[in-house]
């Protein structure tokens, strides 16, 4: 399959120094704010990378909260993700919004957050949801699928609609707290916009580097 020939033009947006904020948390949230307006299915889907046993890893979460300190996602602290955050904190998170030609890239350590926290999310979430995240040991080895769904099927049984779905001890929320933040906009003949921020004392660093 030869892939040479796709081209591309980006011409939705520029990406100026006087154009963005001082503080990238802002500036993301601006971003993050203008893209869930344009109403696109998982708008909110970040691709996370952790290391453990010096291997990349990646995979798509969904982001829940943006708060001054950070984002927050959750799952299985005993999944594949939860153990390599548990031996390495440091974390990486890549938005793509292709309808406005942008990019996010972010470099952090996580923190989990408080049971406290985790729990009042977790009563939130719809009924299945919460089945779900009970009845399975997320990245577990299971035989087939229909063990799969009968064991979920025992856990609606259990804890029928209506009743309270007990959060699992293993599961709960992850704080991003960010870094290093790259925002890079698509412009036409490759000159594409990229301003990095980076963490100093009390304060973001900024600059732009090329394309």
């Amino acid at each position: 399959m030869d892939l040479h020939n796709i081209r591309e033009s980006y011409n939705f947006d520029s990406l100026e120094e006087a154009k963005i904020d001082s503080n990238p948390m802002v500036q993301f949230s601006n971003w993050f704010s203008q893209y869930k307006a344009l109403g696109i299915k998982d708008y909110n889907a970040m691709a996370i990378s952790t290391i453990r046993n010096n291997e990349p890893d990646c995979r798509i979460v969904l982001l829940k909260k943006i708060t001054d300190c950070g984002l927050v996602f959750y799952s299985n602290y005993k999944s594949v993700k939860g153990r390599s955050l548990s031996e390495n904190p440091n974390i990486s998170a890549l938005f793509f919004w292709r309808e406005q030609e942008r990019q996010v890239r972010i470099n952090g350590v996580v923190s989990k957050l408080s049971i406290k926290e985790s729990s009042t999310y977790f009563k939130k979430r719809p009924y299945l949801s919460q089945i779900g995240a009970a009845a399975s040991n997320q990245s577990d080895h299971i035989d087939s699928r229909t063990a799969l769904e009968n064991k979920f099927e025992k856990f609606r049984q259990a804890f029928p609609e209506g009743t309270e779905v007990p959060m699992p001890t293993d599961w709960g929320g992850y704080l991003i707290k960010p870094l290093k933040f790259e925002f890079w906009q698509g412009r036409e003949g490759r000159l594409h916009d990229r301003i990095v921020f980076t963490s100093g004392q009390n304060c973001w660093n900024k600059h732009r580097i090329q394309p």
